[in-house]
């Protein structure tokens, strides 16, 4: 499991909360129960005003990893959005549960297969703009 070091910072949009919620309710396995325990530790707050550089659905993140070196970019979406060739990450898999409700400047450790830990500081996070809609008066 991943450890958020900064849990009691951790912050989620209620729409977010809202469809998550729904979804663990209806898809029980572990990775929906490690969800839902970040996200007991979330304060939700209301999606206008927002913080935005704040990890949500559909946010890309940027993180840097020191061991390597190396910065890296995933966009955190739900399961069946997924796609490693694009750099969408599930908010199942583990990176992802633990990168919602995290702020620019915060860090998880990552705990690998062959029991490494490797540390990921959060750099930057952009929001998924919504597309306003125009009326034709």
């Amino acid at each position: 499991m991943l450890t958020n070091l900064d849990d009691e910072y951790l912050l989620i949009k209620e729409s977010d909360y809202l469809s998550l919620t729904e979804f663990i309710k209806c898809n029980r396995s572990e990775a929906t129960v490690a969800l839902a325990e970040e996200m007991r530790k979330a304060k939700v707050l209301a999606d206008e005003g927002f913080p935005d550089n704040v990890v949500s659905l559909n946010a890309t993140v940027d993180f840097f990893d020191p061991e390597l070196s190396k910065e890296s970019k995933v966009t955190l979406v739900l399961p069946w959005q997924a796609d490693l060739t694009k750099r969408k990450v599930s908010i199942l898999s583990p990176v992802g549960c633990a990168l919602i409700g995290l702020r620019t400047g915060r860090r998880i450790n990552w705990p690998l297969l062959n029991g490494k830990t490797r540390t990921l500081d959060i750099v930057g996070v952009s929001q998924m703009q919504k597309r306003k809609i125009r009326s034709r008066a």
